[in-house]
This record gives structure tokens, sequence and C-alpha cells, in this order.
């Protein structure tokens, strides 16, 4: 897929800007990558913190971190006692580990310019997410391999096929705005067998460009 994906943020907190770096990637651009660099609005991303109920005592790890808006809102919003994002573009990582130590959260906030798939989860205690359907299939394994009992995994509009979200009330999902959230507690996400499998066709939810 090579479609291209532009950011378009009027109004976004001047702290969440990518410190005056343009980037402009299109799928397949970096090496491994499972989803396009489409950045969550920063309402939506209060919400997955919210509705994983991070605290001091948590470790959230944000696979795919981008310019790192969820690192620095779980450190500066909800004072979580650890950040840690995965990223593969340079470009962005450089940009996010700058940003970190102007702001001295070398302790708090660590940045890897790595692939998340060769990372150890198993000190996170919230895993956050927005990559695809077959993306969040691929690292399935992985999360029940690696992740403790009590770990939340909040995916921003792909589930993870195969799960069972903690579901609100009827739906298995909540809404913010025309974003879905899915979020999952483990083991019980994966040890409940009564999970419904999505259609791959929720990779068009792609297409639609977001206004952050």
């Amino acid at each position: 897929m090579s479609f291209n994906l532009r950011r378009r943020r009027p109004g976004i907190d001047s702290s969440m800007r990518t410190e005056g770096i343009r980037h402009s990637l299109r799928w397949g651009d970096v090496p491994s990558s499972v989803a396009p660099y489409v950045p969550t609005p920063v309402s939506v991303v209060r919400k997955m913190l919210e509705l994983a109920k991070v605290d001091a005592d948590d470790v959230v790890y944000d696979l795919g971190c981008g310019d790192g808006r969820i690192l620095f809102t779980a450190v500066d919003e909800f004072d979580v006692k650890k950040a840690v994002g995965y990223e593969l573009n340079s470009s962005m990582y450089e940009s996010v580990r700058l940003k970190v130590e102007r702001r001295g959260l070398q302790g708090r906030i660590e940045v890897v310019n790595g692939n998340f798939f060769l990372a150890d989860l198993s000190g996170a205690s919230v895993v956050t997410l927005y990559l695809t359907t077959s993306g969040n299939a691929k690292l399935r394994p992985k999360f029940e391999r690696e992740l403790r009992g009590g770990a939340s995994v909040v995916s921003h509009d792909f589930p993870v096929q195969g799960w069972t979200t903690v579901k609100p009330e009827s739906s298995d999902h909540y809404t913010v705005g025309s974003h879905r959230l899915y979020l999952y507690r483990i083991p019980d996400a994966y040890e409940t067998g009564s999970a419904i499998l999505r259609s791959p066709g929720d990779e068009s939810r792609w297409r639609r460009i977001r206004d952050v």
C-alpha cells in the first residue's frame, strides 16, 4: 500500500508538536513498518489512558510512538512511573529524544529507535497501539507470551482479532467522536474463548485521514 497520509493539525497543543520537524511518511517507508504514521488526537490519547486507569504505579509502552504525545501525556497528566516508546523512524525518534532531554525527563520517559517486535514487553502494565488489524494480529502472540496478568492493552480504531474486550454495555468498543477504542485485560482477553473475529476489511479505516 502506498497512499500518502498527510498530517493536518489545526489547534493542537504546541507542547505536542514534533519540534518543528515535518514528517511525510508513506506505508512501507520504514523497514518492518506495520502501519503508516497517523497521529492520535490528544483527546483520544487522554481517553485511552483514562480507560486503562493509568496512575503513578504504571509503566506505559507505546508501540509506534510517533511524536511522543502518548508518552508525554502519560507522564505530565497521569504521573505514570515510566513511559516507554518504540519508533522506527529515526528523525521522529531523535525529535522525541531531544524533547525528553530538554525537559529533563530521562528518568521518566525512554524512547527506543527500534522494532517493537523485538522489544521485551514484560515490564509493561499498559500497552497502547494505533496500528492495523493485521498489525495487531502479528503482535497478539507476543502479548500473550510476554505481558503479565493484569496488564491492559488499548488499541485505537483496530481490534485484536480473537480477543475479547472489556465491553462497555452492549458494544465491544468505546467511542470518542468517530474514533473507536478497544480495551483488553490480560489474560482475560484470550482466556474467555468468546472473542469475535473482525474482517480484514477494517483496514479500510486507515483511508480516512485524521484531523488532529
